[in-house]
């Protein structure tokens, strides 16, 4: 699938699902993803949150924002590809209006070494190009920023449920593009396994280093924030992490 024809399909894809109205599974801080015992209140990932300059890719409704503000950072930006997503938090945050861009991920906003924190909760799959994400969060941050990253666990992808059994749907070597469907009216979009190696290598690549990682024990239930999925179930935690949880910091 080429970079055009993701950003496109997830574009029209998260439009879509914001003027439906509808609910669907969706994570924001304090939680870093679906089904954790801990969130960011017991992790603290953020230890020096107060006075910061916070850059979300992919902020959607601005939750994960709204979250660090009220805990002591001074800005708030964020950049997401859907514009319904950014004309709504733009009046959630009507201080901050112009810190917030209708744009892919990977592609620059132009701004440069300014932010402490660069964030992608549950985002990240969603891009055309991972290392360009990558590259471009290397040049939002200072000198002493950190980019923290959630995103469903590489394994937990590969399973499935079959005659109320997990199994092994798929290979965890398979990192292709797939289109998935959101919400109770089956809105497409497409995403990607990643797998830790990559994940860490290509920040390597782009200069950061790996901080942190984590891989969350789970709470056994059936809904994400109220809302039923096909995808997140409670039995496929039962052996395995929902989700993957980086914190990166940039080689000086």
């Amino acid at each position: 699938m080429k970079k055009g024809e993701i950003i496109n399909i997830n574009k029209i894809g998260w439009n879509k699902l914001i003027k439906s109205k509808k609910q669907f599974a969706n994570t924001s801080l304090p939680d870093y993803g679906p089904f954790l015992k801990r969130n960011e209140n017991q992790i603290n990932l953020f230890k020096n949150i107060k006075n910061a300059k916070v850059l979300d890719l992919g902020c959607g409704s601005g939750k994960s924002l709204e979250y660090l503000y009220r805990s002591g950072a001074k800005e708030i930006w964020g950049i997401d590809i859907s514009e319904e997503q950014i004309l709504n938090v733009r009046k959630k945050f009507p201080k901050f209006s112009d810190n917030f861009y209708i744009s892919p991920m990977e592609i620059y906003i132009g701004i440069e070494n300014y932010f402490d924190y660069v964030i992608s909760i549950f985002s990240i799959g969603y891009v055309s190009d991972l290392s360009k994400t990558f590259e471009n969060a290397y040049k939002y941050l200072n000198s002493s920023g950190e980019f923290i990253i959630s995103w469903t666990h590489p394994f937990y992808f590969c399973l499935d449920i079959k005659d109320n059994d997990v199994i092994l749907k798929k290979s965890y070597f398979k990192e292709e593009q797939e289109i998935i469907t959101k919400g109770p009216d089956k809105v497409e979009l497409t995403q990607k396994n990643v797998m830790i190696s990559t994940m860490i290598n290509t920040a390597l690549k782009n200069n950061f280093y790996l901080d942190t990682i984590l891989e969350e024990e789970t709470i056994l239930k059936d809904d994400v924030n109220g809302y039923k999925s096909n995808f997140w179930k409670k039995e496929k935690t039962q052996n395995c992490p929902s989700t993957i949880i980086f914190k990166f910091k940039k080689l000086r």
